[in-house]
């Protein structure tokens, strides 16, 4: 996928924005980490799921990852992402632990396969949300 799709910006609340915050703010992606025992969590939570501290921040991650889960799309009802059909959206786990979702930006649906390593890397899209792209790590690279 060479172009980002126009699409509406979603507008976050509660914990979810101040996550997209960091992440905006950082630049990269960033995943919550709780100050008390060091635990990584994805979604965000009020306390943490391994020591019920209520102390966290989120920290940049390392963006290296593994495709845990994946799905290729053929038809999207979102005019914008038509001409990107097929797309990959991928279900990440992270080096640190947690997963989340991103869509492939340079896998195509012939060349994904579950535990493949990947890099998730963060795109701004307003100053209260990003998106996140699966991209092939540096030693999948041609």
């Amino acid at each position: 996928m060479s172009a980002t799709p126009h699409t509406m910006i979603p507008k976050p609340d509660e914990l979810d924005l101040v996550f997209y915050r960091a992440v905006v703010s950082a630049g990269k992606l960033c995943i919550q980490r709780c100050n008390a025992c060091g635990a990584w969590t994805h979604p965000a939570r009020y306390y943490c799921p391994k020591c019920s501290s209520a102390d966290f921040a989120f920290a940049p991650a390392s963006g290296r990852a593994t495709v845990y889960s994946y799905t290729v799309s053929h038809v999207s009802m979102e005019p914008s992402w038509q001409p990107f059909l097929p797309y990959v959206t991928i279900v990440a786990e992270l080096e640190e632990g947690p997963r989340l979702v991103a869509t492939s930006r340079d896998i195509g649906p012939e060349r994904i396969a579950l535990g493949m390593p990947i890099r998730i890397v963060s795109e701004t899209k307003s100053p209260d949300f990003a998106i996140f792209w699966a991209e092939r790590s540096e030693e999948q690279k041609p």
